[in-house]
């Protein structure tokens, strides 16, 4: 087992209404940062953190933004999902930076700590984002 890097990770919490809107956003962090795996310790697992009601559900992703992988194109989402990132302030931007290649990003708030960045997004379609416009360049 290696060793954690704590410094290198990011918490990645979403709220979305569909588990399929949590998976593509997940699956665009894994090809981006191919580190990352899904379902290994308490912040990887998948699973919702309540039973399947009609709110939104959290899931979370420990992001290992230590490696960088393929880029991932346009993602298509069914609804808005929030995302929340928490971690270093340079492998939070670098999460955020992957997220807008794929998605309309909307940072709603932000907050910096001593060692840490809390940001909250809005992620969505990058056609409902850019208003039909073409994807990232």
């Amino acid at each position: 087992m290696s060793t954690p890097h704590p410094h290198t990770h990011v918490d990645v919490l979403l709220s979305a209404q569909d588990r399929k809107d949590a998976d593509a956003v997940f699956g665009a962090l894994e090809r981006v940062f191919p580190d990352t795996k899904a379902g290994h310790g308490p912040t990887g697992a998948r699973t919702p953190d309540a039973s399947g009601s009609a709110h939104p559900t959290v899931w979370a992703l420990d992001v290992d933004a230590r490696t960088h992988g393929s880029e991932a194109g346009p993602v298509e989402l069914r609804a808005p999902v929030t995302a929340d990132l928490s971690g270093d302030p340079h492998h939070v931007h670098e999460v955020e930076t992957a997220l807008a290649k794929s998605f309309g990003v909307d940072e709603r708030s932000s907050v910096s700590g001593d060692q840490e960045l809390d940001v909250r997004l809005r992620l969505t379609a990058r056609d409902a984002a850019a208003g039909g416009a073409a994807g990232p360049r």
